[in-house]
């Protein structure tokens, strides 16, 4: 774990998929993520779609190559139609690439590019890699919740949303209720108040949720064990992520991963959300509780 005051890095993907790039490339790769990532070199599409099949966690990275001819650019089309939720980072190389591989590549889909004509540094190559993977976990799980709310025929209220997705940009390190506070530019007890003013449950509980959501991501991961991620996710021990576990979901993160974590993360939420006038039950009343909206009562 990071000493006191070092910066934490954002977590990396179970699996780095590093496809038809050259061996340059992918040596800096492996200095890039070290012992963070898996990293699978894979030279064709069908071996690309074998991998992504089996990997929950994963991004794939490709060349920016300028001829148009090159095999690749077919396989590469019917990667991106079957895996469009794939994170894909595209490597720009000296004497390789050019501006228009650039644009067709961005037509067919990709997450970012790296631009390698100006020297790559190991740093900078795992910042991006990251942010990608981040940047694209966090859109699966709002994406995931959104599914669940609109299942429910309810809506997450705009205060309520704007505090889960800057919850989950910062879901990776330990998140009280003053650092939400500040998220949201507002004095703690100000936020504590603006939230039993509008029936929203505490900024503790928010933050938890969120912190939660991406443990649920990551479980799914079969490569990631419960240790690695209260790691990642800034846990003092994983004991304490098996604790907040057990008392949002009534869940060991063994039963979530046997049942499907995020599935049965989102059930739980979705059971925890109290509606307006619903009774409050013994059981629910035990559990922190989302307020949602229906539909029809928000303009």
């Amino acid at each position: 774990m990071a000493s006191p005051g070092t910066p934490r890095r954002q977590p990396l993907p179970a699996t780095l998929l590093v496809w038809a790039l050259p061996d340059s490339v992918v040596a800096l790769l492996r200095e890039a993520v070290g012992r963070d990532a898996q990293l699978v070199v894979v030279r064709n599409g069908g071996t690309a779609t074998d991998y992504m099949r089996r990997a929950g966690s994963l991004c794939l990275v490709v060349p920016v190559l300028r001829d148009r001819f090159d095999p690749f650019w077919t396989e590469y089309t019917v990667v991106r139609e079957r895996f469009p939720n794939v994170p894909v980072v595209a490597v720009a190389t000296p004497g390789v690439s050019s501006m228009q591989a650039v644009v067709r590549l961005s037509q067919l889909g990709i997450s970012d590019l790296i631009d390698g004509n100006e020297g790559l540094r190991p740093d900078e190559v795992r910042a991006a890699l990251a942010k990608v993977y981040n940047d694209t976990t966090m859109q699966r799980i709002w994406a995931a919740l959104e599914s669940t709310c609109e299942e429910s025929g309810a809506r997450c209220p705009d205060d309520l949303a704007t505090m889960l997705r800057r919850a989950l940009r910062y879901a990776h390190e330990p998140l009280p209720a003053s650092k939400l506070a500040a998220l949201m530019q507002m004095h703690e007890r100000t936020l504590r108040k603006y939230c039993e003013s509008r029936g929203l449950p505490s900024p503790q509980i928010i933050a938890g949720w969120a912190r939660l959501l991406v443990a649920a991501l990551y479980l799914d991961d079969p490569g990631r064990s419960i240790t690695s991620i209260s790691e990642l996710l800034a846990y003092p021990t994983p004991g304490a992520l098996r604790k907040q576990i057990l008392r949002y979901t009534t869940h060991s993160p063994r039963q979530l991963r046997t049942q499907g974590a995020m599935t049965v993360v989102l059930q739980e939420l979705k059971q925890s959300l109290q509606m307006p006038g619903t009774p409050e039950t013994a059981d629910t009343a035990t559990r922190p509780r989302l307020v949602l909206l229906r539909s029809e009562d928000v303009a």
